[in-house]
């Protein structure tokens, strides 16, 4: 079930951000278009092929006459006078001492060469002494759509890393999320119980050695309060299980709302729950008989609150209200360095078991100093 959630609110933002990100990125990439042709690779209004074919003839007749000797310096001077052409460009190619070819303007390049539109070789004295070459605008824009493609191509790239990035991200958060969140509830289920939220007989059990064991260590009274719901069988039989475990709810809700915020409630087992009361520290500087006096008090007085609350609360069933009652047992552990949590749990049943002999709805406290049961009268 989370892993659907995960799945289907992982599409959805893989959808929206896809749509806003395409409408964004193909913004961005008409606007760069717009200005890349119209400031570098737009061809200019007047030119005209054939009027870029027939100045380039011009130029090589005019080299002819404007350039009677062939020194570096006077065609150098001709390249740069012709290069104020708005769409065309002049360079000049020649073969130097070393065997390679040399631009009177810059380093020259095979596909330099190769890509003039109009290559004039150029003889003195019947020996050809380097090459004319005209380059049209088609050139430069040529040069000029292959860079911008590459650079969209490459822009192209980069959202699509940056998009999986982000997209990675927002997958690997939300992943993270529901892993947690799986995670916070399967250690929440393993330490409550499905029907009623309390914890459970196993951490109940276990919390109550930890502190019996901090009890012994610090010389502190721990008290135990067991509470049975009456003729719970009964009533199941009668009413049936959802009315039953409707009760169950209902007690445990009473039993946790009536305790402190440091004591700890479980649901022992069946119908029954467990509640460790734990001394809050106000009465450290009391003697240890004096705390555990004072301890099983406020546990008595806790259990009777929760008796009289679930004996006054009627629990609907269909058109009518039905009521049920607790049978508490209290005991409390005085400081005995031999003492064991199991011997705890074992004397609050037993003072369990004496409300259920003595005609159940009542609290049963046993005192381990004078080790004798005593029930409370209200």
């Amino acid at each position: 079930m989370h892993l659907s959630i995960f799945k289907t609110r992982f599409i959805g933002y893989l959808v929206l951000f896809s749509v806003i990100s395409w409408f964004l990125f193909n913004f961005l990439l008409n606007r760069q278009s717009t200005i890349m042709h119209k400031y570098f690779i737009e061809k200019p209004a007047s030119y005209n092929l054939e009027r870029a074919e027939r100045l380039a003839s011009s130029i090589y007749q005019s080299f002819k006459q404007e350039v009677p000797s062939p020194s570096i310096d006077n065609i150098r001077s001709f390249v740069t006078k012709y290069n104020d052409i708005p769409f065309l460009s002049v360079d000049f190619v020649y073969q130097g001492d070393d065997g390679l070819m040399r631009s009177v303007l810059n380093e020259v390049q095979e596909m330099d060469i190769l890509s003039a539109e109009y290559v004039y070789p150029v003889n003195y004295a019947n020996k050809e002494i380097g090459t004319l070459l005209v380059y049209d605008i088609n050139r430069e824009y040529k040069r000029g759509l292959e860079e911008y493609t590459h650079m969209i191509n490459i822009t192209k790239l980069f959202f699509a890393v940056l998009l999986l990035m982000i997209l990675f991200v927002v997958l690997f958060r939300e992943y993270n999320n529901v892993i947690e969140h799986q995670k916070r509830i399967a250690e929440y289920q393993a330490v409550h119980d499905g029907l009623t939220g309390l914890f459970t007989h196993q951490y109940f059990k276990g919390h109550l050695a930890k502190e019996v064991s901090r009890a012994q260590r610090y010389g502190h009274p721990v008290s135990l309060i067991m509470c049975d719901v009456d003729n719970f069988k009964g009533f199941n039989d009668t009413y049936g299980h959802l009315i039953g475990d409707a009760v169950l709810k209902t007690v445990a809700h009473i039993i946790g709302g009536n305790v402190r915020t440091f004591d700890i409630v479980g649901r022992y087992g069946g119908e029954e729950f467990s509640v460790l009361i734990i001394e809050s520290g106000a009465e450290n500087a009391a003697s240890i008989s004096k705390r555990l006096k004072s301890l099983t008090e406020q546990a008595i007085e806790i259990a009777d609150r929760i008796k009289t609350e679930v004996e006054q609360t009627q629990i609907k069933v269909e058109q009518n209200y039905v009521g049920v009652t607790l049978s508490l047992g209290v005991s409390s552990y005085n400081g005995h360095p031999d003492y064991r949590a199991e011997s705890l749990i074992e004397e609050a049943d037993q003072a369990l078991y004496r409300s259920k002999e003595n005609g159940r709805n009542r609290i049963t406290v046993y005192d381990p100093e004078k080790k004798e049961f005593k029930e409370i009268l209200h």
